[in-house]
């Protein structure tokens, strides 16, 4: 009798399992199903970064909005899409007035105005025809990425995100260091000066690097000499660091480590790039105890 009621209940098992895989899709995934406008990474480095997700997203769109560097990067992937370019730079004038914006001497707030009334328009045109419509960008769109906009420009369109490999975990990779296993610290903080050096906010250089966790630095517009500085305010002069160029490129990427006290001189007459990321922390110098 016992055998009996096991054998039903495996019996049971699987056709239930069964009939499960045959159900619709319920809950947050049947949600999105009306979604008609995607923000997609195509990763970091190399083209194989790109997620399997990004890469059928791109490939059942209708329209495709991308940098130049990204068409070439997938030249096949892309062909005989409608191209249009994103907008770059929409990101500072989005929600706020003119008036608002004449301290920002990088756009033109009427240039980027126009351009982000053409792809509202065009956007919109689209999905009413039912067409679907991916936004391309490098990296993680979430983590300092020029456009997420479109997530609240579009809210009504019930926008998704494709996220995919940051530079931020390429980096990590190129490290091979496990960034959250510091000797003092187990915590990372992410960051970036964009060239204010003289931010006094909250999360000014100098109130983070109070904490003495592991710091990641997205780099664009660093003034290095003064971030080192800043950091030496609270970092022993010997703490590790380490500059993590080209991230995710098997041919040019690069690692230089060095301490706070070395790193101006190492880096001096180098080339690292527009942007890299700069990692401040001991996990740099933590190796698992062994024992002969």
């Amino acid at each position: 009798m016992n055998k009996t009621i096991r054998d039903f209940r495996r019996f049971f098992i699987v056709i239930l399992s069964g009939l499960l895989l045959l159900m619709p899709q319920v809950g947050s995934t049947a949600a999105k199903t009306d979604t008609r406008l995607y923000l997609v990474s195509t990763g970091n480095g190399d083209p194989d970064t790109i997620t399997l997700k990004a890469v059928n997203t791109i490939r059942d769109s209708d329209i495709v909005f991308c940098h130049e560097r990204l068409r070439n990067k997938f030249p096949d992937l892309l062909e005989g899409k409608e191209i249009h370019d994103p907008g770059f730079g929409i990101f500072a004038v989005y929600g706020k007035s003119k008036s608002q914006f004449k301290m920002n001497k990088r756009f033109d707030y009427d240039e980027k105005m126009a351009r982000f009334e053409k792809i509202n328009r065009i956007i919109r045109d689209a999905v009413k025809a039912g067409k679907t419509v991916s936004v391309l960008c490098s990296g993680d769109p979430t983590i300092y990425g020029p456009n997420m906009w479109y997530m609240e420009a579009f809210e009504d369109l019930n926008p998704d995100i494709v996220t995919g490999v940051s530079c931020f975990n390429a980096a990590n990779a190129a490290l091979k260091k496990g960034i959250t296993s510091g000797i003092k610290a187990h915590s990372v903080i992410l960051t970036a000066t964009f060239g204010r050096e003289d931010y006094d906010g909250p999360d000014s250089i100098e109130k983070l690097a109070s904490h003495q966790a592991t710091m990641a630095f997205f780099t664009m517009f660093m003034n290095m000499e003064a971030v080192v500085e800043k950091l030496k305010t609270h970092y022993p002069a010997d703490t590790p660091v380490a500059v993590v160029s080209h991230a995710g490129y098997r041919d040019k990427e690069q690692v230089i480590v060095a301490t706070l006290d070395t790193i101006l001189d190492k880096i001096r007459g180098r080339e690292t790039g527009f942007e890299y990321m700069l990692y401040v922390g001991d996990f740099l110098a933590n190796r698992y105890e062994t024992t002969n």
